[in-house]
């Protein structure tokens, strides 16, 4: 997938590989430290991240590229019920230039191919107005998690018409 982005400049979505793991953790990094948490523990996290050894073998994770440089990713977990958005991250420098909103329309896209009727995704708070604006609606709480917090679950419900 090709598009321009609100700069003008290019951005190219493709699938991620093992090559790609230690970047995509440093994204994910990046854009969680930016909210605030503690980065110590934020990069305790992102170095736990297991991307291909411990993901689910029907996962699909996708690369957001400009200039041949990756700057956000997702991981979308195909089910029965749903397709969970298990991640969505962008580089801090790239957020605000529609790198965030064609990612989660292309994750919307490949729901509505897999014909599940709901895309759903744990919230990070700070996060939860982007997520307002791509249409998702709350509906429901996680327990805490191990940082202690309850997270909204968010869905958008695709279809044919509205995903394209």
């Amino acid at each position: 997938m090709t598009g321009e982005l609100r700069d003008g400049g290019h951005i190219t979505t493709r699938e991620a590989t093992r090559e790609d793991e230690q970047r995509l953790r440093e994204i994910a990094f990046t854009a969680k430290a930016t909210w605030g948490y503690d980065r110590d523990r934020v990069r305790t996290w992102a170095e736990t991240l297991q991307l291909f050894a411990k993901t689910p073998p029907t996962a699909e994770i996708y690369v957001a590229e400009t200039a041949g440089l990756a700057v956000a990713w997702m991981r979308l977990v195909p089910g029965n019920e749903s397709c969970i958005l298990e991640d969505l991250w962008v580089e801090p420098i790239s957020q605000r230039a529609g790198v965030g909103r064609r990612l989660f329309r292309f994750a919307e896209r490949r729901a509505c191919q897999l014909d599940a009727p709901r895309l759903e995704w744990e919230a990070e708070p700070n996060a939860i107005g982007f997520y307002e604006r791509m249409g998702g609606r709350h509906i429901r709480d996680t327990p805490p998690n191990e940082w202690g917090r309850t997270l909204p679950v968010m869905a958008v419900f695709p279809s044919a018409g509205e995903a394209a």
